[in-house]
């Protein structure tokens, strides 16, 4: 029984930023849970910072669920 009656699902995630353009992506995943960030959207954020460094302070994650 998962907790407060959330399971995880298929959908789309998102990182954005009004400061930096840059750091704004996106992808799908097949398992999206409100109390963390599916592996595809760590693994992008990863690359972000390796690629440009410290992210901005306004970086923001959101999803949508399908």
């Amino acid at each position: 029984m998962a907790l407060f009656g959330s399971r995880p699902s298929s959908g789309s995630w998102f990182y954005t930023s009004k400061s930096d353009k840059r750091w704004s992506c996106s992808g799908d995943s097949d398992c999206l849970a409100g109390c963390r960030e599916p592996d595809e959207a760590t693994t992008a954020l990863e690359r972000k910072k390796k690629e440009l460094g410290k992210q901005p302070d306004d970086l923001e994650f959101g999803y949508v669920k399908h």
